[in-house]
């Protein structure tokens, strides 16, 4: 299954990054293709994501699932569409009364006939997806803290 992991830091406190990261909408709206999110629950949503591979673009509605939530520490979820299986987390550690690390791990993988193909090309997507949605998150973040200095 491929897999691929951004870590960095932010002048925030934990409690602050971990409130903003809990919020599926606010967090939705940074993925990468995401038009909206629906939540249904506490631990379920669906995200409407605008998906590009190559000259091809479809809309898909992946189904989210929060399978673990540590407060300050970790977030584990799996989300999946009719052939694309993703799991992630997303962990927290406490530099300093002032500084958070992030690390966001994301997999993926194709669920249907030449799934050894087109998890390659996941493999190069989830690349792309994964370090734009952290610098996102990043940008978001910081602009935060300066907004509470």
């Amino acid at each position: 299954m491929p897999t691929r992991e951004v870590t960095f830091t932010v002048k925030l406190p934990i409690k602050s990054v971990w409130s903003f990261m809990i919020d599926r909408k606010e967090v939705g709206c940074l993925f990468p293709g995401c038009k909206g999110v629906e939540i249904l629950n506490d631990l379920d949503s669906i995200w409407n994501i605008k998906m590009s591979l190559g000259p091809f673009t479809r809309m898909v509605e992946m189904h989210a699932h929060t399978d673990e939530l540590i407060e300050h520490e970790k977030i584990a979820w799996t989300a999946t569409h009719e052939h694309l299986i993703t799991t992630g987390t997303t962990t927290f550690r406490k530099i300093s009364d002032d500084e958070t690390e992030i690390t966001y791990h994301l997999e993926g993988h194709v669920n249907s006939s030449f799934s050894f193909l087109q998890d390659m090309v996941v493999a190069d997507k989830l690349g792309e997806v994964t370090r734009g949605f952290m610098k996102a998150i990043k940008e978001r973040l910081e602009y935060n803290a300066q907004n509470e200095s």
